[in-house]
């Protein structure tokens, strides 16, 4: 009981309740994918009703699941009507307000209207990728942001994985200053002064975020707590390893680490193979946490910006992950908050 309240606790300082950022989430992304389709004349279009298949033949769409997808949400907000197999609009459509969130920075903002002036590409086929040059920036900057902060506490927190020692890996560490917090709280409770001291990874996708996260390292920890750099210098040879990898193939041999960590991540992979992976590196009686916002957590919205990504997956349910990790050998799994904590201890 006391972690899980200690995880609401650090949770409520992200400010609002979860309901209240769920809705506001769901009205930004809303109105930027919206603002970009009326802007292609899809409403327009469809002031008489039309078939999903009329409306791709139209527009020259031909991803047609990812379509609907659309479509069915603009219905469910009451913008679209959908009778008889097809979709009209529900009366005069106006422009969206784009609102964006008060806990969104510069570069989150960027990433999520680049992402909606992608809409007409990707259901044309054509994927984004994560990131490209200047998203690799935009990246640096939104994971910079508090939330983040206060999410991986919640999860560190809950799982009490600050009190055991071993081999430790961040899966999808993006510019690193997650792995940096995470190595400074260990460094506090002299994790790295023993005479077996903890030998932290951390695993990225994007080369360019792996790039930014290894050589930023001890700046990062100087930084967040406010440490000489020289004492952190001095503590090189036990910096995190960095490698570039994919969750869905991590390149380590089985049974290799004793705490494997990961925050919204499945997401943006293919979320069986990357969580049966990260049990087939953990060791017998290791632990395996972090975050997910499980269905119906992550909005639809969101989730569509999520799928503009080339090999994206989704949002998976709770039900899910529980059984692929039960399936890969899990003795005990537990889950908290809307925030998505788990904890998973393997046999």
């Amino acid at each position: 009981m006391l972690p899980t309240i200690g995880a609401w606790t650090e949770l409520l300082k992200i400010g609002g309740t979860g309901r209240t950022r769920k809705k506001e989430l769901r009205a930004y992304y809303r109105a930027l994918s919206f603002n970009v389709l009326r802007k292609e004349g899809l409403f327009d279009f469809l002031v008489t009703p039309q078939s999903v298949q009329s409306i791709a033949n139209r527009f020259g769409y031909t991803d047609i699941q990812f379509l609907t997808k659309y479509l069915d949400a603009y219905t469910e907000d009451e913008i679209l009507i959908r009778e008889n197999g097809t979709y009209r609009t529900n009366g005069i459509i106006k422009e969206f307000a784009v609102i964006a969130p008060d806990i969104f920075n510069p570069g989150l903002q960027q990433i999520a209207s680049d992402g909606a002036a992608a809409i007409p590409d990707r259901l044309r086929g054509q994927y984004s990728t994560f990131s490209d040059e200047m998203n690799t920036f935009n990246w640096d900057d939104a994971l910079q942001l508090k939330m983040y902060d206060h999410i991986r506490n919640a999860a560190f927190g809950y799982s009490g994985a600050l009190k055991r020692r071993g081999k430790f890996i961040d899966v999808g560490c993006g510019n690193g200053v997650g792995t940096a917090a995470i190595w400074g709280k260990f460094y506090k409770r002299g994790a790295f002064e023993s005479g077996n001291p903890m030998k932290m990874y951390a695993l990225e996708y994007d080369p360019n975020l792996k790039q930014i996260a290894e050589e930023e390292f001890p700046l990062s920890v100087s930084r967040l707590f406010n440490i000489d750099r020289t004492i952190i210098d001095n503590l090189s040879p036990h910096y995190p390893t960095f490698v570039q990898g994919s969750a869905e193939e991590l390149p380590f041999e089985d049974e290799f680490f004793d705490m494997v960590y990961t925050s919204q991540v499945l997401h943006w992979c293919d979320a069986e193979r990357a969580t049966k992976e990260m049990m087939r590196i953990l060791k017998p009686g290791g632990l395996f946490f972090g975050t997910e916002a499980f269905y119906p957590m992550l909005d639809i919205y969101v989730e569509l910006n999520v799928l503009l990504n080339e090999g994206a997956h989704g949002a998976i349910m709770k039900e899910e992950f529980i059984r692929w990790v039960k399936e890969a050998g899990a003795s005990e799994v537990k889950t908290a908050t809307p925030a998505g904590l788990f904890k998973v201890l393997k046999s």
